[in-house]
């Protein structure tokens, strides 16, 4: 028994981002059938066969494109002056985005945190500690220094504190990648570990999105339509809140297909390209010299918004729009990988953070997102030139030294 706890499952060649995006939809496809909620529709056979049609497209695309990838597990070069400066510089724009609105949202709860962020600060402050949190956990990897895992904890520590779920989810689903990654093997006492600890960790989701909302648990278990089957098995409301954020995006689409009939669907091209391709921030300036609306998808509920990344493109465009978000995907994918292979220094920082991107595809379009651009496509290229620029400039001062 020992010697099979023991025994180490390679799970690097499972962590692939176009195979994630199978594990994401599958997953939530599962949850979908407990039926532990009233509120959801009955899944369509379309939506169905679509799924399975995507999942044979990126299996088949995982296995073309990824094994061309070079190895991107080369040690990065490690600059502590320039790790500590970032650091700091993540630091102080978190504590000018709190003065600024003058509330720290788990401290003053009559404040909507989805209001906290000052305007081009907050973008840079959650982008930089999304990606610097990865770049530090994998220096400590190699390191071993306990200052990178103390800069990553409080980065985490101040994100909580400003109710930012979703770049906490960011963060350690990274960073457990990057750890999967960087391992290739785990244990199985490591895996069997893990499983046990998921009621745990589905509670502790759950009661963190509970008292961030401050919703009641009658609300969750009535208004929010928890199915007979969910309260006869004995579970929490916590429980309850977690397997409607899992699922209920799928529930979401399920209802636009339903309601959104083919002769609504117009000539949305515009709409379409503005709401689901070009970046939010951009669109946000433009709408009312453009006349453009934001689309107001059904809902099976109006607490419940997140749709993935499909819903707002059916609603636009119906099945063609969601093709069109499928290749779109795939390029997006591609782009991210070309730069992987082509500025090799926090490649394993972008890799897995792609893999979260294509994960999180199941609750909303963060394709779109400045914060996730500057992610995956330019602080990769940016920091890469600042690091390794400042080690050749200090082995070229060496060199010239060693000379005189």
């Amino acid at each position: 028994m020992s010697e099979w706890l023991k025994r180490k499952i390679d799970f690097s060649s499972v962590i692939n981002p176009f195979y994630i995006y199978c594990y994401s939809f599958a997953f939530s496809l599962f949850l979908y059938l407990w039926g532990w909620s009233s509120l959801y529709p009955l899944l369509s056979g379309g939506l169905l066969l679509f799924l399975v049609i995507t999942f044979m497209l990126f299996i088949f695309s995982g296995k073309v494109f990824i094994r061309k990838l070079p190895v991107i597990f080369r040690t990065q070069p490690l600059n502590p002056k320039m790790t500590d400066i970032i650091f700091c510089l993540i630091i102080l724009l978190g504590v000018i985005n709190i003065f600024y609105m003058g509330f720290i949202p788990v401290l003053s709860r009559s404040h909507d945190y989805r209001e906290f962020g000052m305007p081009v600060i907050d973008p840079l402050f959650n982008s930089l500690s999304i990606f610097f949190s990865v770049f530090l956990f994998r220096s400590f990897l190699y390191s071993k220094k306990k200052r990178l895992i103390i800069y990553f904890i409080l980065i985490l520590i101040l994100q909580i504190i400003i109710f930012r779920r979703s770049t906490v989810v960011w963060i350690l689903a990274s960073s457990s990648i990057l750890l999967l990654l960087y391992k290739q093997k785990i244990s199985m006492w490591l895996i069997i570990a893990v499983f046990v600890t998921l009621p745990v960790l589905s509670y502790c989701f759950g009661l963190y999105g509970n008292f961030r909302s401050k919703l009641s648990d009658s609300f969750i278990m009535n208004d929010l339509g928890a199915s007979s089957a969910f309260k006869n098995s004995g579970l929490g409301y916590n429980h309850y809140m977690t397997y409607l954020y899992a699922s209920s995006p799928l529930a979401n689409l399920q209802q636009n297909i339903d309601m959104r009939s083919d002769s609504s669907i117009g000539n949305n091209f515009k709409e379409f390209l503005f709401y689901c391709i070009i970046p939010v921030s951009v669109t946000l300036r433009l709408e009312k010299s453009l006349h453009l609306y934001p689309p107001e998808c059904f809902l099976i509920s109006p607490n419940l918004i997140a749709g993935s990344f499909y819903m707002v493109s059916f609603y636009l465009l119906g099945w063609y729009g969601m093709i069109i978000m499928t290749l779109f995907l795939i390029l997006y994918i591609l782009v991210s990988l070309f730069i992987v292979r082509k500025w090799k220094t926090f490649g394993l920082e972008t890799y897995s953070l792609l893999s979260v991107a294509v994960a999180l595809l199941i609750f909303s379009n963060f394709l779109n997102r400045l914060d996730i651009i500057l992610i995956l496509f330019i602080y990769p290229v940016l920091f890469h030139f600042i690091y390794t620029g400042k080690s050749k400039s200090q082995k070229l001062l060496k060199i010239q030294n060693q000379e005189c």
